[in-house]
C-alpha cells in the first residue's frame, strides 16, 4: 500500500512541477512566442542519430516534439534526470511510509516541502547548462545544490517521530540554510530583489531561495532552542556539547565562503 500510494504521490510531483513552470509561470510571465509553423520547419543542427536508419541528415518537413543529439552531454541530461526521478520516488514512499503510520515530525515535513523548489531549480539549471554548453557557473551552483542536498537528507532523517530528533542534525540544517543567505544575499536578493535590479523571473527565484532558507533557519532554530530548554540530564549534556558544535559549524560556513568565492568564475575544465 505503502509503495502504490508512493508511487502515485511521486508522479503527480514529477508531472506536476514542469507543468506549473513551463504551462502555467511562463504562459502567465511571458508573452507569447511565435507560432511554430510544423509543416515547413526544418533543423540542420539534429544529428537524427536516435532515428536510426529512418532519416539522415537534415530532414524536412518533419516536426519534431522532441529533438536531441546523441552527444556526451545528453547522456549527462539524462544520467541526471534519472536520479532526480529516483530520489524522488524513494523520499516520496519513505515520506508516505512514515505519513501513513501517524509517526510524522510536522516541523519537519514543511521544511522538506520548503526544499522542492530549490531541488527542482537545480536540476533544470543543470539540464540549462549541459544543453546550451554554459559552464561559467556550473561550479558555484554545484556548491548550493550539495549543500542543499545534504540538508534534504537530514530533514528526511528527522521526519519520522520514531527517530529522536538530535540537536546537531537541528544545527546542521540551521548552518545550511544560514550559510545559503550570507553567499546570496548581497547580489542576488538586496540588488535584485530589494533594489529590484533583477529582472522579474531573477526576483522570483531570488525571493523564493530567500523565503526557503529563512524557513529552514528559523525553524530548525526554534526546534533547537525548544529542544534544549527541556530540563533533563541529556538536555543539558548536549547543550555542553553545542558548543563546541556551533565552533565547529561556524568553520564550516566559513570554508564554505572561502570555496564559493574561488569558485564563482571558474569555468568547467
Amino acid at each position: 500500500m505503502y509503495t502504490c500510494v508512493g508511487i502515485l504521490l511521486s508522479v503527480f510531483i514529477l508531472a506536476l512541477l514542469p507543468y506549473a513552470h513551463f504551462g502555467v509561470l511562463f504562459e502567465l510571465v511571458w508573452p507569447k512566442k511565435p507560432v511554430v509553423d510544423r509543416h515547413s520547419c526544418t533543423c540542420d543542427c539534429w544529428d537524427t542519430v536516435f532515428n536510426a536508419t529512418f532519416q539522415k541528415g537534415i530532414v524536412f518537413n518533419s516536426y519534431r516534439h522532441i529533438y536531441f543529439n546523441v552527444t556526451p552531454q545528453t547522456l549527462n541530461m539524462w544520467t541526471l534526470t534519472v536520479v532526480a526521478v529516483l530520489l524522488t520516488y524513494e523520499c516520496v514512499v519513505y515520506v508516505v511510509r512514515v505519513a501513513l503510520r501517524s509517526k510524522i515530525r510536522s516541523s519537519m515535513l514543511f521544511l522538506l516541502l520548503t526544499a522542492i523548489h530549490s531541488h527542482y531549480y537545480s536540476w533544470w539549471v543543470f539540464i540549462g547548462y549541459y544543453n546550451d554548453d554554459f559552464y561559467t557557473k556550473w561550479w558555484h551552483q554545484l556548491t548550493f545544490t550539495l549543500t542543499e542536498m545534504a540538508s534534504t537528507v537530514v530533514v528526511v532523517s528527522q521526519i519520522d517521530k520514531a527517530v529522536p530528533i538530535s540537536p546537531r542534525a537541528l544545527l546542521f540544517i540551521a548552518s545550511i540554510a544560514l550559510f545559503h543567505i550570507m553567499a546570496t544575499g548581497r547580489d542576488q536578493f538586496v540588488e535584485s530583489v530589494l533594489q529590484s535590479k533583477g529582472k522579474f523571473h531573477q526576483q522570483y527565484r531570488d525571493a523564493a531561495f530567500m523565503a526557503g532558507d529563512v524557513v529552514l533557519l528559523n525553524i530548525s532554530s526554534m526546534e533547537l532552542v525548544r529542544l534544549l530548554c527541556r530540563k533533563n540530564g541529556a538536555r543539558r549534556r548536549n547543550y555542553r556539547t553545542l558548543k563546541r558544535d556551533v565552533l565547529l559549524s561556524a568553520i564550516v560556513i566559513a570554508g564554505l565562503l572561502v570555496v564559493l568565492a574561488c569558485v564563482v568564475d571558474s569555468d568547467l575544465p
